[in-house]
């Protein structure tokens, strides 16, 4: 059987080891603070800070929520 694909890019929340910038607000995310880590590609990945991120995922989760609604009104009874 094939494989699903992802609908979300790989994503891990670090806790930063060295100081970092947020790609979204250049805000700097201090060592030891959590992170969120999207990864782009093989080599590139972008940072975000805790509170950038968690407005990114309250986007997402309305987003697949939205998606979710309009695919399950589209199903047969």
């Amino acid at each position: 059987m094939s494989r699903l694909k992802q609908m979300v890019k790989r994503t891990e929340v670090e806790t930063a080891k060295a100081k970092r910038t947020c790609k979204f607000s250049s805000e700097t995310i201090v060592k030891g603070s959590l992170c969120l880590v999207i990864h782009d590609g093989p080599r590139s990945r972008s940072c975000y800070s805790q509170r950038i991120a968690l407005e990114m995922i309250k986007l997402a989760r309305a987003r697949l929520d939205e998606l979710e609604a309009q695919l399950s009104a589209e199903l047969p009874s």
